[in-house]
């Protein structure tokens, strides 16, 4: 029981601290929050591939590849401010979104059907894979700066889940979601993840003013797949024969198993969001 608390108050304290500088550079400093999120993504780049056994080249090269497009962008832009080009670049984001969403349903049947299913191994699949993986949440920053209000519900919905749900399946957990998967997620633990979110989404639309019933639709399904993305990498750990993706973060392990659900819920959000700002238009 003590070590079991112990574990708890370091998951607290490390949340808590995440949490902080986290908000602190969300509501004070862009360029902070663009440095957060690119440390974030070479960290999870890094654990992603001793788990999947990626090379240290393909890693590299992918990782510059990912790093580069926010300035190859924001060199092109100011040289170049046509409509059209505009509106190019609306459409590349949307269907790296779409191709995002399309490469997490298929993570999802990777996570219902293992271990009969599993992500190959193959350089292709690895580099694509971590592609899919750190560009959507790279460009949050766009979010940050257009509609902070939006970025902080896509953070509620994402820690709201996994809070709810932690402390839901301690209370009530009783059935296993994925026992080949995560001996401690519970059916119970992720059904009082989802209410949560739904309750703080509908603060968050009253606190905002957008009373549109719609926003709780769009939580309710990114919820589910921040569950996912937590799952999908159990995969990669259970392949690997690890508990943890790392030993960075004191009581949560490594980076990418802090932010797995961020990673699996930004696509479909920032997918959603856009949607639903054409509906409203």
């Amino acid at each position: 029981m003590g070590v079991e608390m112990s574990e708890l108050v370091k998951r607290i304290l490390t949340a808590s601290v995440l949490a902080f500088v986290t908000l602190w550079l969300t509501f004070n400093s862009l360029n902070g929050f663009a440095v957060l999120l690119l440390i974030a993504g070479i960290v999870v780049g890094y654990e992603f591939a001793k788990l999947s056994k990626m090379s240290l080249i393909s890693l590299g090269l992918t990782l510059t590849f990912i790093l580069a497009m926010p300035f190859v962008i924001s060199m092109i832009m100011p040289a170049n401010p046509h409509q059209n080009l505009i509106i190019a670049l609306v459409l590349s984001v949307v269907a790296i979104l779409v191709l995002s969403v399309i490469f997490w349903l298929k993570n999802l049947y990777l996570v219902v059907n293992y271990p009969n299913k599993k992500p190959s191994n193959s350089t292709l699949n690895q580099v694509v894979s971590l592609f899919l993986l750190l560009v959507p949440i790279l460009s949050l920053p766009f979010i940050q700066h257009f509609d902070i209000d939006l970025l902080m519900l896509l953070f509620i919905i994402v820690w709201g889940a996994d809070s709810f749900a932690y402390f839901s399946g301690k209370a009530f957990g009783k059935n296993k979601l994925a026992p080949n998967l995560s001996g401690g997620k519970t059916i119970e633990g992720v059904a009082g993840g989802l209410v949560g979110v739904l309750l703080m989404t509908g603060v968050w639309m009253v606190v905002t003013e957008n009373l549109n019933g719609s926003f709780l639709v769009l939580a309710f399904i990114t919820g589910i797949f921040s569950v996912i993305g937590d799952l999908y990498e159990s995969i990669y750990k259970r392949e690997a024969g690890v508990k943890d993706s790392g030993n960075i973060l004191p009581g949560h392990g490594g980076l990418f198993d802090r932010l797995d659900g961020l990673l699996a819920a930004t696509p479909v959000f920032m997918l959603g969001t856009y949607l639903l700002g054409m509906s409203l238009a």
